[in-house]
């Protein structure tokens, strides 16, 4: 745990607390610290949910079994001995992403580009060469935070977000990059599409990013992308 992290306790309703952190070295140290909290919290009987952001946890306790203390007691406990780098993804693993920027799978791109006043091979040069990590999972089953992204690829969320979001969606917001797994609405600017399925109904895991995951993505044309859709059916 970074020696100058700081944690503000909230009520959160009646059976709720919330749990803001500051003091962390950057959004992916917050942010795997609030999910290791989170699993170990969640393991216990009367915690019926337990949320992480990047650098939030909320959690939801049964108050028939234990009291509001009794629930901060828990949830202090396991934000103060959370280890966030004992992550089930080792970071050396790296999970290569295919994405066909720009076009009908990236609409957003070209005023991407005109807001960074680069190019559109810059922009996909600067998003396809940096590694990410899974800072964590949420708004929608199976939506990757992920980060740190390139200051010059910082923009703001659009003003008004599409109802429907295409599933491998691949696109940027604020200071995160992220995929959407399964359509969904979203405010997010898109800026390619990856072919791969990113959701197995079958699998105990079923979606295949989690937190502390590495990730890069690689650029790819139309051929491959169809080629690539059709093995991932």
């Amino acid at each position: 745990m970074n020696g100058q992290s700081d944690f503000d306790y909230i009520p959160f309703g009646e059976r709720g607390w919330l749990v803001r952190m500051t003091g962390f070295a950057d959004d992916v140290a917050s942010g795997l610290h609030a999910n290791a909290a989170a699993d170990a919290i969640r393991a216990h009987e009367h915690i019926t949910d337990a949320v992480a952001g990047i650098d939030t946890i909320t959690i939801r306790f049964d108050d028939t079994q234990i009291d509001a203390d009794r629930a901060l007691r828990l949830l202090t406990n396991a934000v103060n001995n959370a280890d966030g780098s004992n992550t089930a993804n080792s970071p050396d693993t790296i999970i290569d992403i295919p994405v066909l920027y720009g076009g009908a799978a990236g609409p957003d791109l070209d005023a991407l580009c005109a807001r960074a006043k680069l190019p559109a091979a810059d922009i996909i040069g600067k998003h396809s060469t940096a590694t990410y990590r899974v800072i964590t999972v949420g708004f929608a089953p199976g939506f990757a935070y992920m980060g740190p992204l390139d200051e010059s690829l910082h923009a703001p969320r659009l003003a008004t977000p599409r109802p429907r979001v295409a599933a491998g969606s691949v696109a940027v917001a604020g200071g995160f990059t992220g995929v959407y797994a399964l359509p969904s609405p979203g405010g997010w600017n898109i800026i390619g599409r990856t072919p791969l399925s990113l959701f197995d109904a079958q699998n105990s895991s079923p979606f295949l990013f989690q937190p502390g995951a590495s990730i890069r993505f690689h650029p790819i044309d139309e051929t491959e992308f169809e080629h690539l859709s059709k093995q991932s059916k």
